[in-house]
């Protein structure tokens, strides 16, 4: 391309292919994931099991964080390539001892550290190449439609994996896994990536210092801005868990799937109009909205135990998620230096898969240890919120579907008189060029 500045158009061909790929991977990968913890209560009954594949699910991102500098210093499309072929080894070693019988529970534990490993590397370098793939002016819609993938396995994966390890074993999921992962790697290989180049360029050496001396400086409003969607984590990872046991006690345990399944779908039609439509320019002001969504939804859902009242809160809740999602990747595309795009990613995940196993943990025992006391008869909440919502324990995660609701409203009101919204309004689009990653000389 001899340095040229190429012609992009928006979401073309390229971007399609990887998206299609990678979307088709994450699927794989969630529906392996829930039929492992299926496999694991089956054989074992035990929920011990179940809670430590969840946490070692956020072990591989911190351990691989001090090594993410890599996602920068060579080609993201290597880096893709390499990541899922680490990834794959962990399905693929523990297919190879299901075959023979000897699958043991502990092995799908460390084929599950192993794929996350890889995912590590993985997600922050894919979310680093977008704007090696699509113009300036498409990166919203980018970031919008790669909120498909998680949203499709909301919805499927409880629905295939289930019946897939009850009717052909472990084996069925791990063999879907890999044959995702060839998927998603052939995307990858199909398509030649461009090395973005913008404006922002500032003296950096790839390491972890440069980037958080940036950050600290002129980046200070983007460590705000992740500070605030760590609290969102922490609080979606409440919800999660209490979303479940709701869902559970006004549907029971089968129509506890429909609930969840009408709440993915929602997630599947808001990353479809986010990625027609495009993201408003005030980028902040979108997150704003889509918080004031879920606080509502959250509300709706713990208002009274009825199914449609849950099913409706749940919906609109789940369907404001790809708006925040998609708003904040495009903030750090268009506000980080493209250099140090894989380490601001990196460090996004971590803590996003950090704090949901934490948040998990803590949201079993404020459901049992504080909100069922204070909503049953004597309790603090009996009287007075207990006379809205209803009392009794299987109200308790209601109550903490209202404390998230009020934690999020809170903080779209802290975002709106912050000086944050004013510290990232849209900047003019930087001047680009782009080269051949490939001839990029690596460190």
């Amino acid at each position: 391309m001899n340095g040229m500045p190429t012609q992009r158009s928006p979401l073309g061909r390229r971007f399609l292919t990887v998206w299609f790929g990678q979307t088709v991977s994450e699927i794989g990968t969630m529906l392996s994931g829930i039929g492992a913890a299926v496999f694991v209560f089956v054989e074992t009954g035990s929920a011990t099991w179940l809670g430590l594949l969840t946490a070692l699910a956020a072990v591989p991102h911190l351990v691989a964080s001090p090594f993410a500098t890599l996602i920068d210093r060579y080609p993201r499309r290597r880096v893709m390539i390499w990541a899922d072929l680490l990834a794959a080894t962990g399905p693929a070693a523990a297919l190879g001892l299901a075959s023979v019988g000897r699958l043991e529970i502990w092995h799908l534990a460390l084929a599950g550290f192993i794929a996350g490993l890889g995912n590590a590397f993985q997600l922050p370098a894919s979310q680093a190449a977008v704007p090696a793939l699509v113009a300036t002016e498409a990166l919203d819609r980018a970031n919008s439609l790669k909120q498909l993938g998680p949203a499709i396995g909301l919805v499927a994966g409880p629905f295939l994996a289930a019946p897939m390890v009850a009717w052909w074993g472990i084996e069925a999921v791990l063999l879907v896994d890999l044959a995702t992962f060839v998927v998603g790697v052939l995307a990858v290989l199909a398509v030649r990536f461009d090395d973005y180049h913008d404006d922002r360029a500032v003296a950096d050496d790839g390491s972890w210092r440069l980037m958080w001396a940036w950050l600290s400086n002129d980046g200070r409003p983007l460590l705000t801005l992740m500070a605030a969607t760590a609290v969102v984590n922490f609080v979606l990872a409440f919800f999660n868990v209490s979303v479940i046991a709701l869902s559970a006690d006004v549907a029971g345990t089968a129509g506890a799937g429909m609930v969840l399944g009408a709440g993915g779908a929602a997630m599947i039609a808001g990353s479809v109009v986010h990625a027609q439509r495009g993201l408003a320019p005030d980028r902040v002001a979108t997150i704003m909205r889509a918080l004031v969504f879920m606080s509502a939804g959250l509300a709706i859902a713990a208002l009274r135990p009825e199914f449609v009242l849950v099913t409706a809160g749940i919906t609109i809740a789940f369907w404001a998620v790809p708006g925040v999602n998609a708003a904040t990747s495009t903030i750090y595309h268009e506000r980080v230096p493209a250099s140090m795009h894989g380490r601001v990613f990196a460090v996004r995940s971590s803590i996003g898969q950090a704090l949901r196993p934490l948040g998990a943990a803590l949201a079993g025992v404020t459901i049992t240890r504080v909100a069922t006391p204070s909503i049953t008869a004597g309790g603090s909440l009996h009287g007075t919120l207990g006379r809205i919502i209803g009392t009794g324990p299987e109200r308790a995660p209601a109550v903490v579907l209202l404390a998230c609701a009020v934690v999020l409203a809170a903080l779209a009101a802290w975002m709106r008189q912050s000086c944050l919204r004013s510290s990232l309004q849209p900047a003019p689009a930087p001047s680009n060029a782009v080269v051949d990653s490939e001839s990029k000389a690596e460190a």
